[in-house]
């Protein structure tokens, strides 16, 4: 019998897709999910749910039961505030590992899917690495690295080990975020920023949830120490450079598909993968400004935050946001195995099968 895991977030994009490797390598994945979750993207799995909310402790106690690892996936990428970003991303996670640490039978590790955004940008040049000192811009990176520390704090206490996978853009069937930039491609627009180019790095479901079971299995776990620990406070100022394994970034793993790209290049390999020709189309930041204001106000009208907000256009006026797998590569034996052009031709075949575009 393969190892019992929770999943919480197990109906969203990412989610999904892990609760589904984890059935395919014979481990038992519990599906952690409010009742009133739409749970589609799961159809045609047999899952075992686990009905519970990340701010109701009770609820999680009673999830997280004859579970070995906790897979703290479920996230807020959208919200009006930082105080609606911390509800599930620094609360929420505190109250995942406070759970984990109090239920008698209950996990021995959490790995907690976090973000690059919680790390902050890059140059053009440079990827971050785990070691370096956290530089957030946005309040959806200040919630995930406020939760970060928490994982830290609850690590020290000695219960529980827990390991962090930061991702950088996540594409892929059932995603709703990059869709955007996919449906432009559609139309034949690569719609970038203002003229200059903004570097990325990016990963697809295959190897984000592959290398977050290695990271599960084989990742060391934050210390229980500071000794400079990035989420103590420490690190090395971007972007010096030390052995990948450095101290300062243990129990934190970047995964990636291994390449860098512009934002360009993101939105060519969609058009190529549909089949279609695409013109680059530079638009000037305070038009962007005033779209992203327009659909901000759009989604308070339908009470809901949008994702296009004008904290993208934030996370977009930087050189980059790239990151480097050396210390996966080397720690996790992690091995990327979707490259851009596959991910994008099975992201379309999928959208197109599912008539989103």
């Amino acid at each position: 019998m393969g190892t019992t895991a929770l999943v919480t977030g197990a109906n969203g994009f990412v989610g999904s897709h892990l609760v589904e490797l984890l059935q395919d390598r014979g481990d038992l994945p519990y599906a952690m999910v409010r009742k009133t979750s739409n749970v589609d993207n799961l159809k045609g799995r047999s899952v075992e749910y686990r009905y519970a909310d990340v701010t109701d402790l009770d609820s999680l106690r009673a999830a997280m039961e004859g579970v070995e690892i906790v897979y703290h996936v479920a996230g807020a990428t959208a919200g009006w505030t930082e105080e609606d970003f911390d509800r599930v991303n620094k609360t929420g996670t505190e109250n995942i590992l406070d759970a984990a640490r109090t239920t008698t039978n209950g996990p021995r590790r959490v790995v907690l899917m976090s973000s690059l955004a919680a790390a902050g940008p890059c140059s053009a040049d440079e990827g971050r690495r785990e070691f370096h000192a956290a530089d957030q811009i946005t309040p959806y990176g200040r919630s995930k690295f406020r939760g970060e520390t928490a994982a830290k704090k609850a690590a020290a206490a000695g219960d529980i080990e827990v390991v962090i996978v930061r991702p950088p853009t996540v594409y892929g069937p059932r995603d709703t975020e990059v869709l955007q930039l996919i449906q432009a491609a559609n139309w034949g627009i690569v719609a970038t920023q203002g003229t200059k180019p903004l570097w990325m790095s990016v990963v697809h479901p295959h190897d984000l949830c592959r290398g977050t079971v290695l990271a599960a299995e084989r990742g060391a776990p934050l210390p229980a120490g500071d000794d400079g620990h990035v989420l103590d406070g420490g690190g090395l100022a971007f972007p010096e450079s030390a052995d990948p394994s450095h101290d300062a970034g243990r129990g934190i793993y970047y995964l990636t598909d291994g390449g860098r790209y512009t934002l360009e290049e993101f939105g060519r390999a969609a058009a190529t993968a549909l089949g279609k020709k695409a013109m680059k189309l530079a638009i000037p930041k305070p038009i962007v400004w005033v779209g992203a204001w327009f659909n901000e106000l759009g989604g308070r009208m339908k009470g809901r935050a949008p994702v296009f907000s004008r904290n993208k256009v934030v996370e977009a006026d930087v050189p980059g946001w790239m990151c480097e797998i050396d210390k996966a590569r080397t720690e996790l034996e992690f091995r990327p195995e979707m490259e851009l052009a596959d991910g994008m031709e099975q992201t379309v075949r999928w959208l197109r099968d599912h008539s989103v575009i």
